[in-house]
């Protein structure tokens, strides 16, 4: 048992009034349980930070934790928060103001570039109405009521309705002769459902795509009534000395590749190719023509096509005129265009399930006003579709109302990482970065709670409870809240990139809690980083018991061979693809993180309070243990760190931190 850890828990009891509550089965915390690979291990023997200070920050994390008190107010004061919006530049700012008024320093919200619109969603509703008994049914004077409230979404950066609209529900027509100009008019236009399923994100890829379709046959760019020239390579073949011109006329399949075709060549012949077989960028066919059956050897590259004839005749062709995109469409591209000629009121498509799925057009960070198409397109959820689509096959009439009210505001627009530090005491050049991405998707009914208001809070909690205990790191420990993860990882990679190389050499590690609302249970490590990591979220370990569950919040340090394996979806890659150490914590508990991914159920009602507890106290153990380390986080297997001089760190005395 440790003297000196069981005195300053008497003595932060008595100063504080916090008592310690010490894990069921054991009088006191013994400090010296790592779990490597889920096997309970004796603590590698690695100086670390100051006990006393760790005893501060678990007495106050039990006792006095605001986890929740960040999250809520998050969630209801600012809500959502798309990048760019007004709610996530103002969470940007209560932010910075939360870290100066806890004493960290250097607290500022950092530009890392623009975009071009800003959007802010308001209100939005939707529903199916119906007359109500005695309304003389007049689109004007129409007295409504409702019948269903629907859950649903749209697209972020585009255009909502200007007040209520209500509209009959019509199904898309499936051919020309299908289409009802009158019928069509000021209609909500129920998509077909189906197609695009290929996973979660299938259904904003469709819906992107689709949105780019109706602009370009509203503003011409794209006439599918217009017989478009066919697909043409043209160029030469070398035949005993003398060159001949040869044009190639490809026919594609739906997946793109070339089954058949015909070639033409003066004085020789035209005709069909046979026997056509096309293998990555290798091409393969037969010619009959009026001299010879000729065999046809191509390799593909870009807009050329290079090979052989009969093995030994130099064919080169260059593409003169592309592939026709929408060769497989163009009937229902026509249908697309008469209706929007007729001007509906807007487009509604099924999800894939009960869960509704936000995410951005095409071109979104440098889109213009002008560039935002007029059209509406809805993404309901599947109850809601099937109900729709049910009355209108028993033939009963459907309306629906949606008042969407979208706030589009012209660029450039500046957007903001908020960030923070505790400085180092004797290496304050040296870096442990603590992050989370304060933004998130701005769906109807979301708060952007666990993706990722609960990172977000997880953070400004560790930064609380750095300074509340006292803490001073050899170190300096940074707080950093990203934007524009939800759009590419945009404030993350644009930070990376803004730092010179001997500034990220100095960068212990980077810390992510980007997994919802489960407890910090665990991080991959390269092999050579697992002694360490051990060592320095050892404190955690059997203190956090979750009476739900029946088990001690642990964390487990997976290792994972000669490098980090990890994903690449949030922040923490953006450093890994530059070789500082980045991870993302193993969220472990019994919340669903599919539920509130980007989904309109992502509110305050699925965080977890005592796995937000458990991981702000984590996070902050832990980046305070490597700021305390001897020295870097080990880069490499053959890095030492212990020994090695330059990264030696001169200890100042434990009470003294």
């Amino acid at each position: 048992m440790n003297i000196r850890n069981t005195l300053a828990r008497a003595l932060l009891a008595t100063t504080l009034l916090l008592p310690f509550a010490p894990a069921p089965g054991c009088a006191t915390r013994p400090n010296t349980v790592s779990i490597i690979d889920e096997q309970r291990v004796d603590t590698p023997d690695i100086p670390m930070g100051d006990p006393a200070t760790i005893d501060r920050i678990i007495a106050l994390a039990k006792n006095d934790s605001h986890v929740m008190d960040h999250l809520t107010h998050i969630c209801t004061t600012f809500g959502p928060r798309l990048t760019g919006s007004t709610a996530c530049e103002n969470a940007n700012i209560w932010a910075r103001d939360q870290f100066e008024k806890w004493g960290l320093a250097n607290a500022r919200i950092e530009p890392w570039g623009t975009v071009g619109v800003r959007f802010d969603r308001l209100e939005s509703t939707g529903e199916i109405v119906s007359p109500k008994r005695g309304s003389d049914n007049d689109d004007d004077t129409t007295d409504w009521q409702t019948d269903r409230t629907l859950e649903f979404t749209t697209l972020a950066w585009t255009r909502g309705t200007d007040g209520p609209v209500t509209g009959p529900v019509v199904k898309m027509p499936t051919s020309l002769n299908e289409v009802d100009p009158e019928k069509i008019k000021g209609a909500w236009v129920l998509l077909p459902a189906g197609y695009g399923r290929r996973g979660v994100r299938s259904i904003g890829f469709a819906m992107r795509e689709r949105l780019d379709l109706r602009h370009s046959i509203r503003t011409g760019a794209y006439d599918p009534f217009n017989e478009p020239e066919p697909e043409t390579w043209t160029g030469s073949v070398a035949y005993e000395g003398d060159t001949f011109d040869l044009t190639f006329l490809p026919e594609r399949d739906e997946s793109g590749e070339i089954v058949a075709g015909r070639i033409e060549m003066p004085d020789v012949g035209a005709g069909p190719v046979a026997d056509v077989s096309q293998e990555d960028k290798t091409l393969r066919l037969v010619w009959p023509n009026d001299l010879e059956d000729t065999e046809i050897e191509l390799t593909i590259d870009g807009d050329t096509m290079t090979g052989k004839a009969d093995g030994e005749h130099d064919i080169t062709l260059k593409q003169t005129v592309a592939p026709d995109d929408h060769a497989l469409t163009r009937d229902d591209d026509r249908v697309l265009a008469l209706v929007l000629e007729a001007n509906p009121a807007g487009f509604l498509s099924a999800s894939l399930d009960e869960r509704v799925w936000t995410t951005r057009p095409n071109k979104w960070k440098d889109i213009t006003l002008d560039d935002i198409p007029q059209d509406i397109e809805i993404n309901v959820r599947r109850s809601d579709y099937d109900y729709i689509n049910s009355h209108l096959a028993d033939g009963q009439n459907v309306f629906a109302r949606f008042n969407l009210h979208h706030e589009l505001t012209p660029g450039p627009i500046t957007v903001y990482n908020t960030i923070a530090e505790l400085p180092g005491t004797t290496r304050p050049d040296e870096i442990v970065i603590v992050s989370a991405h304060l933004d998130s998707w701005n769906g109807p009914g979301s708060q952007g709670t666990t993706d990722n208001g609960t990172g977000s809070s997880v953070v400004l909690e560790a930064a609380r409870l750095l300074t509340q205990a006292h803490a001073r790191p050899d170190r300096t420990i940074r707080f950093i809240l990203w934007t524009g993860e939800e759009q590419g990882l945009w404030g993350s990679r644009k930070y990376v990139e803004s730092l010179p190389e001997e500034e990220r050499a100095k960068i212990s590690a980077v810390f992510v809690d980007d997994g919802g609302t489960n407890s910090e249970g665990g991080l991959p490590a390269a092999d050579y980083m697992v002694d360490y990591l051990a060592a320095a979220t050892a404190p955690v370990n059997d203190v956090f018991y979750s009476e739900t569950d029946g088990r001690f919040l642990n964390v487990n340090i997976r290792p994972t061979g000669d490098k980090i394996k990890t994903h690449g979806g949030s922040d923490h890659a953006s450093f890994n693809k530059v070789g500082v150490p980045g991870f993302f914590w193993d969220e472990i508990g019994r919340a669903e993180y599919g539920k509130g991914w980007h989904t309109q159920n992502d509110r305050l009602d699925l965080a977890i309070p005592e796995y937000l507890v458990q991981s702000s106290a984590c996070m902050a153990i832990t980046a305070y243990n490597l700021a305390d380390a001897p020295g870097l986080l080990p880069r490499h297997p053959e890095t030492d760190p212990e020994n090695a001089e330059s990264q030696t760190v001169a200890r100042s005395a434990p009470d003294n931190r």
